[in-house]
């Protein structure tokens, strides 16, 4: 890397450098040094031309940047998501502006231990900064124990980027290492066994390879003599290469003993340290404290750095670590208190230093009390919180009230402030613990004002996963002992009870509590109250119309924008889309999405990013995008997984079902299909989905049983979760299997549907035009002209929605009717099948490519003779076998009286009198065969 980095530089390119600290994450470190360079090396007037109109946002990473360029505009107030969002546009607009004029390289070392703000700002610039010339070098660990969650996840996004190369440095070969040896012997050859034995000892690990080396040097276990290399001695005294320690303690061992207590402290610091700091901490003299450093960096334990105030760093962590490892509890808590002490003394209070300090007054409260610990912990999640770094708060503050906090109130507010924190990490159950501790400690204190605080805080934490746990009620004792004072208060209490109520279904409780909310924020000119009451009005669809709740929302979104709260936008906004498909209106559902993403990014927000995701898939399946469809399932996926409470399983499993039907690919979701629809204690529509998936399959016999077991059972199981996604998939398994007793059960359910969308969940999947799936029952009880009618109208919806995948299956359907119906128009259904079979093969629908070719051959379309339905081709070919009524229903699972009624109107059809007749029939007219 530094050999690189030294090339780079001496091409004329200007060489940034910066590294993630595995102790103190301080947000954006890395990028804090790698500015902090840029800053002291760049001509003060060609900085200031790069950083251009928004350099002033660059000061919440370097405080002092206008003592080197001079006045910069303040960076804009804003809510935390839109700061984000500027510092980032700020810090590629500076490194694009300064590559205008000499070409940039930009290392960032140890990715491993980056904080997800860092991780953040450099997926920003991978998306941003395509056109700049900026070569961005990062390193990172990738074995399993080394990689956070966090980092994958960065990196599998990275990684959709064309710009984006991965090198994967793996072990030292045999044959590297010798060529190691020689080159660091100058080119001496050495006995085979020093090269393998050096190579088994160290696993091909590059780091500790050149540390054995350099142990092997110091201590003459190699040398030179007569032009060859040769050892003086055994390697296994060395002790195993695992052990990084040993090697450390040797050769701290020939250190004089000041500099080993100089490097113990150093160790404590951190990996970098300033001359300043340590000099405080240190308590030597100039001339020792010198020659301590002298004698360290000589060792290569340490290397100095160029910066404006002298600063050191190990060269290794591992020998950090192994350093701080070494030491006693006590010694530990000792240094950690002359480090903390010694960066006090500087008045330094950047984000940076906050969470140093936090780190060392914590680490040395045995010795040093916890009252600097909790402050600095306290200071340092405000300003994570400052630069949306909200696991990074959390972390702080939860340090902070472990080390304890006497005063009440002092701790309740902390745990306000972690529920908070926690919640937009997207962890939501620890942010529930949170506003419970804050409201016990309410109700000891007696603070009616507290107390209302936790449980909006409550109630905000619980529906994003799904939780109900009593919110209402809190709300309800709140607003008790609030009283008559802080009617913003009390607005805000009242829209997240309305919010509870609705959620729950009390829908005319709710109702009455949200028009007391919004006239009390309107008589109070409360905007931001009235903005997150009206958001949340999308729970109010059992006592609202869908266009009295999309001018609610609507309204809400805008005060968003006019207070410039993310939050409050990006809310009104993922809840406009839901309401306009189910208004049909799927235009704007599509240019809501859009702006829903953008938003969502801004907010840094895991759920928000997760809904966002999973909206524009189920968007793309609607439109016959079947590879962005799977791709947004796949990263709303993603995101769920760092939601912590929430289980969005279901989301991703019928958005997965819908994508592989398309494609053709079930038989790769049966096997979990068929555990998640044998499993008793599992709600939602697995049993359903199983059915269809037999269909798909082929298996008919075995999804008939399905079918009639839940038709024996009956279909209210399936009411708890996700409703019409069941109805949907046992629509498709009985028009497929003609299942006339399943058909007459869904029509019901499915009528009140007709003229509308079907929209499973709150956007999971959207199927179209309900008139579909009632034209497809229609059929199947044999209701021919209201299974014309349902199915005009599912083509006239779905082609004015331009939801191409749903026009397609209509076609299909629609095709199926005319030539199953008597007297159908066998050219009408050819010319639906031809439509249904191009669109298809253009949008990647390969189950329903397959059924529309089948269904469009030569023979399918002419039809039977005499206005016989397939059905009855079927049932005619049994009566040729000598079957009774009763073994017909028997082999095609219907009833004996349905199957009597079919082969009446066989006899009636072809004008047989009787059972031979038909024989004869199906035999002249090659129906059967002998």
């Amino acid at each position: 890397m530094r050999e690189f980095a030294g090339e780079t530089a001496a091409a004329g390119a200007i060489v940034l450098y910066g590294a993630c600290d595995a102790v103190v994450r301080t947000p954006y470190g890395p990028f804090v040094d790698a500015l902090g360079h840029l800053a002291r090396v760049l001509e003060p007037s060609r900085l200031r031309a790069a950083a251009g109109v928004a350099g002033g946002e660059l000061t919440r990473l370097l405080p002092d940047l206008t003592a080197r360029v001079g006045e910069l505009t303040r960076p804009a107030a804003a809510d935390p998501d839109t700061g984000r969002h500027r510092l980032h546009t700020a810090v590629t607009d500076v490194l694009a502006g300064v590559g205008r004029d000499q070409p940039v390289l930009l290392v960032i070392e140890d990715l491993h231990w980056a904080d997800a703000p860092t991780l953040l700002l450099l997926r920003h610039l991978a998306r941003t900064a395509g056109d700049a010339r900026l070569l961005l070098l990062a390193t990172f660990r990738d074995t399993a124990a080394d990689m956070p969650e966090t980092l994958t996840e960065a990196l599998a996004d990275l990684r959709r980027s064309e710009d984006i190369v991965r090198l994967r440095l793996g072990a030292l070969s045999d044959a590297e290492v010798g060529d190691f040896v020689r080159g660091a012997a100058r080119g001496e050859r050495g006995p085979p066994e020093l090269s393998r034995a050096i190579s088994e000892l160290t696993g091909g690990n590059a780091f500790l390879v050149c540390e054995l080396w350099r142990e092997l040097l110091e201590t003459g276990l190699v040398r030179t003599d007569g032009g060859r290399l040769e050892l003086t001695g055994p390697l296994a005294g060395l002790g195993t290469p695992q052990s990084v320690r040993e090697v450390v303690s040797q050769r701290l061992g020939r250190l004089e003993p000041r500099t080993g207590d100089v490097l113990e402290l150093m160790a404590t610091a951190g990996p970098e340290f300033e001359l300043d700091v340590l000099r405080r901490a240190a308590g030597l003299g100039e001339s020792e404290l010198i020659a301590v450093l002298d004698d360290a960096v000589r060792s290569g334990i340490i290397e100095e750095l160029p910066a404006h105030r002298l600063a050191y760093r190990f060269t290794h962590e591992l020998v950090r670590r192994a350093l701080y490892d070494r030491l006693s509890s006590l010694r530990r808590a000792e240094l950690h208190l002359r480090v903390g002490e010694a960066l006090e003394a500087t008045g330094r209070r950047t984000g940076r230093t906050l969470a140093d300090l936090a780190h060392h007054f914590a680490a040395a409260a045995p010795l040093g009390g916890t009252g600097r610990g909790v402050e600095y912990n306290r200071l340092a999640a405000r300003a994570a919180s400052a630069g949306l770094a909200f696991e990074e708060a959390a972390a702080r503050l939860r340090t902070a009230l472990e080390l304890g906090i006497d005063d009440p109130a002092e701790r309740a507010e902390a745990y306000l402030e972690l529920g908070a924190a926690s919640h937009r990490a997207g962890r939501a159950l620890d942010a529930l613990a949170s506003f419970s501790d804050t409201a016990a400690i309410a109700r000891e204190l007696g603070d009616g004002t507290l107390l209302a605080r936790a449980a909006i805080g409550y109630e905000d934490a619980c529906w994003r996963p799904g939780i109900e746990e009593g919110a209402a009620e809190r709300l309800e004792e709140a607003i008790g002992a609030l009283g008559e004072g802080s009617p913003a208060l009390r607005v805000r209490l009242l829209s997240g009870l309305a919010r509870a109520l609705g959620y729950r279904g009390e829908n005319e409780r709710a109702a009455l509590v949200r028009t007391n909310a919004i006239a009390m924020a309107r008589g109070l000119d409360d905007h931001a109250g009235l903005a997150a009451t009206l958001v949340r009005s999308y729970w109010s669809r059992g006592t609202s119309s869908l266009q009295e709740i999309l001018a609610m929302l609507s309204e809400g979104r805008d005060l968003g924008a006019e207070l410039d709260d993310t939050e409050i936008l990006a809310e009104g906004m993922a809840w406009r889309v839901p309401i306009f498909v189910a208004l049909c209106d799927l235009d704007a559902a599509r240019r809501e999405v859009t702006a829903l993403l953008a938003t969502a990014e801004r907010t840094a927000q895991p759920f928000m990013l997760h809904i966002a995701e999973h909206y524009g898939s189920a968007m793309a399946l609607c439109d016959g995008r079947i590879a962005e469809a799977e791709a947004r399932a796949r990263r709303s996926n993603e995101a769920s997984r760092l939601l912590i409470g929430r289980d969005a399983a279901a989301v991703h499993g019928i958005q997965m079902f819908g994508i592989r039907r398309e494609q053709g690919r079930l038989a790769e979701l049966a096997p979990v299909i068929r555990i998640l629809a044998a499993n008793p204690e599992r709600v939602g529509p697995w049993r359903p989905g199983l059915a269809s998936v037999l269909v798909e399959l082929g298996m008919r016999r075995e999804a008939q049983r399905e079918l009639a077991r839940v038709a024996d059972e009956g279909l209210e199981r399936f009411r708890e979760s996700l409703w019409l996604a069941a109805l949907t998939y046992l629509t498709d398994a009985c028009a497929a299997l003609g299942d006339e007793r399943m058909a007459a059960i869904l029509y019901p359910e499915l009528e009140p549907l007709g003229g509308e969308n079907v929209m499973i969940g709150h956007l999971v999947a959207c199927h179209g035009a309900a008139d579909r799936y009632l034209g497809m029952l229609a059929r199947t009880l044999g209701e021919w002209d209201r299974a014309q009618a349902h199915l005009e109208r599912a083509m006239e919806l779905n082609r004015q929605m331009g939801a191409a995948t749903w026009v397609a299956h209509t076609a299909y359907e629609h095709a199926r009717l005319e030539l199953a119906r008597p007297g159908g128009d066998r050219a009408a259904a050819a010319a639906l099948l031809a439509e249904s079979a191009s669109l298809a093969e253009r949008m990647g629908l390969t189950a329903l490519l397959g059924r529309a070719r089948a269904s469009g051959s030569p023979a399918a379309v002419a039809g039977a003779p005499d206005g016989l339905s397939p059905r009855e081709v079927q049932i005619l070919a049994l009566v040729a076998r000598g079957l009774s009524n009763r073994e017909i229903g028997r082999t095609v699972f219907i009833s004996e009286h349905t199957a009597a009624n079919h082969v009446r109107s066989i006899l009636r059809k072809t004008r047989s009198a009787n059972r031979t007749e038909a024989t004869a029939y199906a035999y002249r007219q090659g129906l059967v065969h002998a």
